[in-house]
């Protein structure tokens, strides 16, 4: 029987750099048929030259102005003629055999909404970058692994999550258009996991298969990522903007009191270090959504009327999971250090 055909989708904003390192391993994939598709997102450098003169066979949508993460990749999708879609940072390197299990999975199972392969640090290449993140009573999410060394072998099984990292995942194409795909007025940040949470809402799963890896530069080395005013902002305004389109009423009444209560801790905390920019960011993020309301209750209104179809309880049941309490003083004030962590449930034992 014939393989379905993955399109694979990288968006590039300026990154010549990483597609002269990407790109190689992409075309070193074992698994066929393929397409590939470089979202141009507005590149001012030479990107599109590099790509139209060295892989003829890679699709380029070339795009005027920058729109986003999340604008480039539901183009690249609009653009895709795969049965699966894959997105895929620019800032990675595959590994030759890493998709083939990815889709044999969703393919024998049904159930399955999106998967992630394991992601491990381009720079550090004996830890792990992400395998997926888990949802948390607090509103924030558990990064279950995050800087550890991969070699574990509790981190060496299947795990169903609440989130994939947008950094590399594979859906369909079908449910990716019927779920709306990535929420444009998030432009970036949360972005995936607020798709995942309408996948969930489906009665779908998200798994994550940590024998299939790739590496990822971006969260390799905390010194190196960028911590902008506007990634912050982003980043506390898009998670609220996600748990207000997607939660039920009961659980926003549980959830967001302590996410806002522990946001403002965080706040006072950055103040106290002298982390003034910071401070302000977070907070202009934590009320930023307030203009954005009438907007965010017509969405509320599509999802939980069209695409919920379990509820929270059964959603959180296998895709919830609660760190010890040393895990966010470990992430949020020395993320690059040692950290024992416990076992998460694997996926036959949800």
């Amino acid at each position: 029987m014939a393989q379905p055909l993955v399109s694979i989708i990288i968006l590039n904003w300026n990154g010549k750099k990483w597609l002269e390192k990407c790109l190689p391993t992409i075309k070193k994939i074992t698994y066929k048929p393929l397409e590939v598709i470089v979202v141009n997102n507005g590149s001012t450098d030479d990107s599109y030259e590099y790509v139209k003169n060295n892989y003829p066979s890679i699709q380029i949508v070339e795009l005027k102005k920058n729109v986003g993460f999340s604008g480039g990749n539901n183009i690249g999708v609009e653009n895709a003629k795969g049965k699966y879609v894959l997105l895929l940072n620019n800032d990675t390197e595959a590994s030759p055999a890493f998709l083939g299990p990815l889709v044999e999975r969703m393919e024998e199972d049904k159930t399955i909404g999106g998967v992630q392969p394991e992601l491990r640090s381009m720079v550090h290449k004996e830890l792990i970058d992400s395998i997926g993140s888990f949802f948390t009573f607090t509103g924030f999410l558990y990064h279950y692994g995050y800087f550890q060394e991969h070699k574990h072998k509790k981190y060496q099984k299947e795990l169903s999550i609440y989130s994939v990292k947008g950094a590399c995942f594979l859906m369909l194409r079908k449910d990716y258009i019927e779920l709306g795909g990535l929420d444009e007025d998030f432009v970036c940040y949360v972005e995936e996991s607020d798709l995942c949470h309408r996948i969930l809402l489906t009665g779908k799963k998200i798994i994550s298969m940590p024998k299939s890896y790739i590496y990822h530069f971006g969260g390799g080395d905390m010194s190196i990522m960028t911590r902008s005013e506007l990634t912050i902002f982003r980043s506390f305004r898009n998670r609220v903007l996600s748990y207000l389109k997607n939660l039920s009423v009961p659980y926003l009444l549980m959830i967001l009191p302590v996410h806002f209560l522990l946001c403002e801790a965080l706040i006072v905390a950055s103040l106290l270090r002298g982390k003034f920019r910071q401070a302000i960011a977070s907070q202009l993020g934590l009320i930023g959504w307030i203009p954005m309301l009438p907007s965010i209750l017509k969405k509320r209104k599509h999802i939980q009327s069209k695409i919920r179809k379990v509820s929270d309880a059964e959603i959180f049941k296998i895709s919830q999971h609660n760190p010890n309490i040393s895990y966010y003083f470990h992430f949020f004030f020395n993320p690059e250090g040692k950290f024992e962590e416990k076992e998460a449930p694997s996926l036959l034992n949800q």
